[in-house]
């Protein structure tokens, strides 16, 4: 058996390690990870997959799956789509091993190191809202991982492109700046075109940031915008609900969410026109200690 090599990706708080005869799978990284240079010398990845073409049920069919550990943790995806397999699949690798720190499912974006948190469920819009507030000028972190030192508190950024579905696509792709990959139509999660944080952001990768603010967005098409504080026993509450690993960590996990609660002012926000809930959040942000 012929040995593939692994092209390593740092993307902050984490390293990727990707394997593939796939040469569609590679251009379409190079489109996705534009800032990445070649890394040759052998360093420890958090995550080591292999995206080979084919299944057991279909050894020469037009499939892709996904290994990792000698193990397949997903169903075979279309051979076309093999970027959002390794994108999706890395994601779900990383929610299971960065136990080291406190995971919580939100994008975050930051100002001068000053960091906003977005937790919410999937379907609640975080990815595009945290998009369209990088392309408004704000430092993109992650649109799917808050990474929380635990001991100090601190923002890791995991500078990831960030997978829009749908109406999403449109949306944020005619925003000026904006610099998305193919389009991947009719997949699981329907149509998908991930978007490429900026240069700034992918070389600050290793630069934390305080959180000052949490806000749990909520998009409603055609809803006028409605904000709302957040009490810090309920930010608390529904911190530890939009986390990966909170039950995981124990005291520790409980530790983390009521020192991020403490430590922060937390809104809920409703919006229907993204430009509002911009607006809306630069004044909270403005006004949070």
């Amino acid at each position: 058996m012929i040995e593939l090599p692994y092209r390593l990706l740092d993307v902050g708080a984490a390293r990727l390690a990707v394997a593939s005869p796939i040469e569609r799978l590679h251009k379409h990284l190079d489109l996705v990870y534009p800032h990445h240079k070649p890394i040759t010398q052998p360093l420890f990845a958090d995550a080591r997959v292999a995206l080979l073409p084919g299944s057991r049920f279909r050894p020469r069919g037009r499939q892709v799956t996904l290994w990792a550990d000698g193990q397949r943790p997903f169903e075979p995806y279309p051979y076309d789509c093999a970027l959002p397999l390794f994108e999706w699949g890395s994601n779900y690798l990383l929610s299971q091993r960065l136990n080291a720190y406190l995971l919580l499912h939100a994008g975050v974006v930051a100002r001068n190191d000053r960091a906003l948190i977005l937790p919410a469920a999937p379907g609640a819009g975080k990815t595009t809202l945290s998009c369209a507030l990088h392309l408004a000028g704000w430092r993109f972190l992650s649109d799917e991982f808050g990474v929380i030192d635990m001991e100090t508190g601190e923002l890791l950024p995991m500078v990831r492109p960030a997978p829009l579905k749908n109406r999403s696509i449109d949306v944020i792709g005619g925003r000026p700046g904006a610099v998305l990959g193919p389009v991947f139509p009719k997949t699981r999660k329907g149509d998908v075109a991930h978007f490429v944080p900026d240069r700034e952001s992918f070389l600050a990768r290793h630069q934390r940031a305080q959180p000052v603010l949490v806000v749990f967005p909520r998009f409603q098409a055609g809803a006028a915008s409605q904000c709302a504080p957040v009490p810090r026993a309920q930010a608390a509450m529904r911190i530890g609900l939009n986390s990966f690993n909170y039950q995981a960590l124990g005291p520790l996990g409980l530790e983390a969410v009521v020192a991020l609660a403490r430590r922060t002012v937390a809104y809920e926000l409703v919006y229907g026109d993204l430009d509002d809930a911009i607006a809306h959040i630069e004044v909270l942000f403005e006004r949070a200690p």
